[in-house]
């Protein structure tokens, strides 16, 4: 398990952020919006250093273009990965079929990052019971196992879709 330093979060963050646990947080907009964000431990395609990244709207409202929300998501990502050897997995909520929106949304954000060169966005889509599934990892460009973990990710999608 890996720590994260809300301290530094803040020092960063335009919205103040509060530490839930250790690689989890909260953080309310200025139009009254509550975001819990973090990294949950995932075994499925590779054994260890691998995370599920969340974001989740904990109120009920809903608004238009807040920058600092990502700006806030950035910090935190970017926290997560002073840990060289940590892998970050993100799955598209599809409660609501908006799954291709979001993922759209996030590599958005991930193709405006300053240094997104430095990091591998892999994206593999996989349908289950007619529901399409839409994964990424991504991994610095330096992680001693890089080519394992992407490779691992790939035949993971490609043995559980039913495309």
């Amino acid at each position: 398990m890996i720590n994260l330093s809300v301290d530094s979060i803040n020092l960063r963050a335009p919205y103040k952020v509060e530490q839930t646990g250790d690689t989890s947080f909260m953080f309310e907009t200025k139009h009254g919006v509550v975001y819990s964000v973090g990294f949950m431990q995932d075994v499925s395609f590779y054994r260890e250093g691998v995370y599920q990244f969340y974001l989740i709207n904990l109120s009920s409202k809903t608004i238009g273009v807040d920058k600092n929300i990502s700006e806030t998501v950035r910090v935190v990502i970017e926290e997560f990965f002073t840990h060289k050897e940590v892998v970050m997995l993100y799955i598209c909520d599809t409660t609501d079929l908006r799954q291709e929106s979001r993922d759209r949304l996030f590599k958005i954000w991930f193709n405006t990052y300053e240094k997104s060169d430095s990091y591998s966005l892999y994206t593999e889509g996989m349908t289950i019971d007619n529901v399409r599934y839409l994964s990424s990892v991504l991994l610095r460009k330096d992680h001693p196992l890089h080519n394992q973990v992407l490779n691992k990710f790939h035949d993971f999608i490609v043995k559980h879709s039913q495309d």
